[in-house]
């Protein structure tokens, strides 16, 4: 397929050295270098693919690899589901709500989605903020737990917000 942007800037190029502006041997250099361009753009725009929760022209799709800290935020909340299951027959079936919500939190940070960044921080304030209205020491054990998931998910905000134009490492 011959690219029209191509064809045009062949035939200026060939107007300008009929017209005299530049000589033969720059009128092949330049020609050259065109072609050549050309080529590259040609493999990069092949070679494009898009990570999931980027929007673009293909819908081709590559997973994106997790980093090793957010790793442990995520055995952590599973861990803690876990136990919010276990202590359901201690606490009531609320904290079968929490224990929901945290496997949805799970899920969400486990393929990079940008609402469950936010959410674990807002929950992770809430949590806590409730905790305190427990006691002190339940505030403790709660904010370090918290902290389990919190330090590593925010340590890994690039992998939630990459920056425009930068695609994640793919698998």
């Amino acid at each position: 397929m011959v690219n029209t942007s191509s064809v045009s800037s062949e035939e200026e190029l060939l107007q300008l050295r009929n017209d005299g502006k530049i000589t033969e041997g720059e009128y092949q250099d330049l020609l050259e270098a065109m072609k050549e361009s050309q080529k590259k753009n040609a493999r990069l725009d092949a070679s494009d693919e898009f990570e999931p929760g980027y929007s673009g022209l293909t819908t081709q799709k590559t997973e994106r690899q997790i980093p090793g800290v957010l790793w442990i935020a995520l055995v952590s909340l599973g861990i803690m589901v876990l136990l919010k299951i276990v202590l359901v027959v201690r606490a009531g079936p609320v904290i079968l709500l929490d224990a929901a919500l945290s496997a949805a939190l799970l899920v969400g940070l486990y393929i990079g989605h940008k609402l469950a960044f936010v959410l674990t921080i807002i929950f992770v304030a809430v949590g806590t903020i409730l905790a305190l209205c427990q006691g002190p020491a339940q505030a403790l054990v709660v904010l370090v737990l918290d902290c389990l998931v919190l330090v590593p998910v925010i340590m890994c905000t690039k992998f939630f917000f990459p920056q425009y134009g930068q695609r994640p490492d793919a698998r």
